[in-house]
């Protein structure tokens, strides 16, 4: 199935570094600099055909979602992969996002009001590892979950920290339970 992103919100969420590091790790080359606003890329596939793709230097003008929206099309198209696979590992951050999935691991030290929990959840359509920070109370969920394989679900800021996602300002954190093939929270 094949996946067109056209949300700019999204695309205005990539940052300008990351898209840099990205082009460079895949054989990317920089040729050029378009009105001090644009780094020009280009490469060619197996077949010899060259792609040229734009990277902006900075995210503060009008149609930087669009050119981040085209980039990502030609690269989906040289790559084959979908425009989700090549998001989730461009995407740092997302604020104020809802995710889902199941709790792996519950850390709390005695007498602690805060506990570190470990969840797999679906960010942009990839399976990844989330880290939250709960309270007592969420905590208390997040275990129950844990323990009956309950999944959970939240809102809040989700930020990249390496290869891993960590939740920060959490809110409405809940046990998600199915209901005669419903899921309800």
């Amino acid at each position: 199935m094949k996946v067109t992103v056209r949300d700019r919100k999204v695309f205005e969420t990539i940052e300008p570094s990351v898209l840099a590091e990205y082009l460079q790790a895949h054989c990317w080359e920089k040729v050029g600099l378009f009105y001090e606003y644009t780094w020009v890329w280009h490469k060619k596939d197996d077949s010899g055909e060259l792609f040229e793709v734009k990277q902006p230097t900075k995210q503060n003008f009008d149609d930087y979602g669009l050119l981040i929206g085209d980039t990502l099309k030609e690269l989906e198209r040289l790559e084959k992969r979908s425009q989700l696979e090549i998001l989730s590992d461009l995407i740092t951050c997302l604020e104020n996002t809802e995710i889902q999935g199941f709790i792996v691991k519950v850390d709390r030290q005695a007498g602690e009001k805060i506990g570190k929990v470990a969840m797999m959840g679906f960010v942009v359509g990839k399976l990844q590892k989330i880290y939250l920070d709960l309270n007592e109370n969420d905590l208390i969920l997040a275990l129950k979950a844990y323990q009956e394989r309950i999944p959970v679900i939240c809102d809040g800021d989700f930020v990249k920290e390496g290869k891993y996602f960590a939740g920060k300002n959490l809110r409405n954190f809940a046990l998600m339970a199915e209901e005669e093939g419903k899921i309800v929270i």
